[in-house]
């Protein structure tokens, strides 16, 4: 993982084929299986897999939500596309760039996420420990999925933190890994 006060970069290794990858970061259905920011689940999922698609998730507590458009699709390659925090509360909302990288391998596949345009190291910090813990979900997820054992991660068994990496600053909050 490399960071400057302007860009993250994080990698991670799947057992999966690229395409299962793929399909678990832009599925509705699959989303909503793994990816918790701020304790928070998803509601609904606006996935428009072309150049200048809408993404848009709403979550179930309303007390923030995500938007962008997608500038750059490549099924199974790469995805890059704006990405806006908007919070209903006293935090600003903000607004950056991801570029998602899906290289697959004889052995399964690798995942590369490179967020743009964050402002200082004490923002980035939160942000990188948020992508490990969504990035260690979207791992769990998938060797469930790939064992046969589909378990509901939905639900709260199982899982020990929902909260997305964070349990003390409220700006950590806004990454939630994704």
């Amino acid at each position: 993982m490399e960071s400057n006060s302007n860009i993250i970069e994080i990698s991670e290794t799947f057992s999966v084929p690229v395409g299962e990858l793929y399909k678990a970061w832009t599925d509705a259905e699959a989303l909503k299986q793994w990816w918790h920011p701020v304790g928070d689940s998803l509601a609904s999922v606006t996935n428009e897999l072309n150049e200048g698609g809408v993404v848009a998730y709403e979550f179930v507590n309303k007390s923030f939500s995500v938007t962008g458009n997608y500038s750059e699709v490549k099924p199974n390659e790469k995805l890059v596309y704006s990405w806006n925090w908007e919070f209903k509360d006293e935090l600003p909302s903000e607004s950056y760039t991801l570029e998602i990288g899906f290289e697959g391998s004889e052995n399964g596949s690798t995942l590369h996420v490179k967020q743009h345009e964050l402002p200082d190291d004490d923002i980035a910090k939160p942000h990188k420990d948020a992508w490990r813990t969504a990035l260690d979900s979207l791992k769990s997820y998938l060797e469930n999925s790939k064992s046969g054992s589909t378990k509901d991660l939905k639900s709260d068994e199982g899982l020990t933190d929902r909260s997305g990496g964070y349990n003390e600053d409220p700006e950590q909050a806004k990454v939630g890994g994704g």
